[in-house]
């Protein structure tokens, strides 16, 4: 069964409330699942963001491969609390760290197709005031925290049997590391 799992988040920005979302597709072996992966994404999220991004709530669906008339809402959760990252730049509310799997397939003009999260992360790890601004690379202690959220969001820790895909079930190649872009990206709250 393929399950949706959506985490809502909101900052502060241009002096009003911004709401934002990831989404996340895993193949799991049942529906009972639910609770134990949004736990445990939300756990994941939490060590990347700063500590002014705000966790709203949580919903999971499925059978997300399925039609519309068999998806059903599994779950919805209210959270609390702020992301981990306390100390560091503060980054542009805008600007979203990219992490991205290769998918080992391609297009029908032979470029690579990745699987990608945009991370309104909100505060970078580390001193890295040009990375934050998006003028300059990402620091290594910044990238190192989003690479350790990519490996653990893949494969969910301590879940046996969910992995990350896309919403017709296609996962990832066995192995595939994520890889952080080198810089922020500007991306859309509501996209």
């Amino acid at each position: 069964m393929i399950l949706g799992i959506s985490i809502s988040k909101s900052t502060t920005w241009r002096g009003t409330a911004e709401e934002f979302a990831n989404v996340y597709h895993y193949d799991a072996t049942a529906d009972t699942m639910a609770v134990d992966v949004i736990d445990a994404v939300v756990a994941e999220e939490r060590k990347v963001m700063g500590n002014n991004v705000n966790f709203l709530r949580a919903q999971a669906w499925g059978p997300a491969d399925g039609t519309k008339l068999q998806s059903q809402m599994l779950v919805q959760k209210n959270l609390t609390g702020v992301g981990a990252v306390a100390t560091g730049e503060i980054t542009a509310k805008e600007m979203a760290a990219v992490v991205q799997w290769d998918t080992g397939r391609v297009n029908t003009r032979g470029g690579k197709i990745f699987y990608r999260k945009y991370l309104h992360i909100g505060r970078l790890n580390g001193t890295d005031a040009e990375g934050a601004k998006g003028n300059g690379p990402l620091l290594t202690a910044a990238k190192d925290l989003i690479v350790a959220y990519g490996n653990n969001v893949k494969n969910v820790v301590g879940i046996n049997g969910a992995s990350i895909c896309d919403k017709q079930g296609r996962k990832l190649p066995l192995n595939t590391a994520p890889v952080v872009l080198p810089h922020l990206h500007t991306r859309q709250f509501r996209r």
